[in-house]
């Protein structure tokens, strides 16, 4: 029995170290360095400020904005991606020819390296060389090229799609299961009280997927919020003029381009309590669903 519990003890070691050395220790330095002064995260010479700097945060304007430009982008990408995803799975529901071929294709996104994904779209909706720009001039729909990501009023949007574009297939296999686990007879039970489909889709359809729903609107959050940073920053790097510079990219600029590291570490503190509550609600959606 002791011999049992030493190997299972050192089979989880690497496990452990792992986690203490990239995520403990890393998220341990961030809430540290968060409340030490101006260069107290490299430097012994730093004092002890407390929330100093999450208040300094909290009076900027800047972060307001990017505050406000994360909430549209996320609300934002996980409707748009919910409502494609519905259409996807719905659609992959129904038996037709060569169903199997195109469920794989619209996997594609999902597969892709994020970084592959944001130069092609950037590529696709570049100003000047664009192929989307290229072949709405040809057809006579715009007269001069669209600043896809060059425009502050455009660029949330074309990010947002691309975004929307990544996830959907995960939002149409999760739907996917969830529709071919409703009973027949349901839909049999409605049809015989006369509904039609349209009736049939909210009366039955959309209460029967109701838990998987909570689940994956969550899930989509956590990563519209958290897990956005390759995709901005590869196609405008937050710009322009902060139009899609959202809070993990507010918190790179503070590190990296301001370089004032405490005050990085405590918007990064705080984008990970925000982080850490959506995944606790989705833990809880997700045990409530398994019910």
């Amino acid at each position: 029995m002791s011999n049992s519990l030493t190997l299972e003890k050192l089979l989880l070691a690497p496990v452990v170290a792992f986690l203490l050395v990239f995520y403990v220790g890393p998220i341990g330095f961030d809430l540290w360095a968060s409340v030490r002064s101006e260069g107290g995260a490299v430097s012994a010479a730093g004092g002890f400020v407390g929330f100093a700097h999450y208040a300094s945060l909290l009076s900027d304007a800047r972060i307001w904005s990017s505050a406000g430009v994360t909430l549209v982008f996320t609300v934002t990408v996980v409707i748009a991606t919910y409502v494609v995803g519905l259409v996807a799975a719905m659609t992959l529901n129904r038996k037709f020819f060569g169903r199997d071929v195109i469920g794989s294709l619209l996997l594609i996104p999902w597969t892709m390296p994020l970084v592959v994904a944001a130069v092609v779209w950037g590529w696709l909706l570049d100003y000047q060389f664009g192929i989307v720009n290229y072949l709405l001039e040809k057809s006579g729909l715009i007269s001069q090229p669209i600043g896809f990501l060059t425009d502050p009023d455009v660029a949330l949007t074309s990010v947002g799609a691309a975004q929307v574009w990544r996830l959907f297939p995960l939002a149409m296999v999760t739907l996917l299961a969830a529709l071919k686990a409703i009973p027949q007879e349901l839909y049999e039970a409605a049809a015989i009280d006369g509904a039609n489909r349209w009736q049939s889709f909210w009366s039955v359809t959309l209460p029967s997927i109701r838990s998987t729903t909570t689940a994956l609107v969550l899930l989509i959050a956590i990563w519209a919020f958290g897990r956005v940073f390759t995709i901005v920053f590869v196609m405008t790097g937050g710009g322009p003029a902060g139009a899609t510079e959202t809070l993990v990219i507010a918190t790179y600029l503070e590190a990296f381009r301001y370089f004032r590291l405490e005050r990085a570490s405590a918007l990064g503190a705080m984008v990970l309590a925000i982080s850490v509550i959506l995944t606790l609600l989705y833990l809880r959606a997700s045990r409530d669903r398994s019910k």
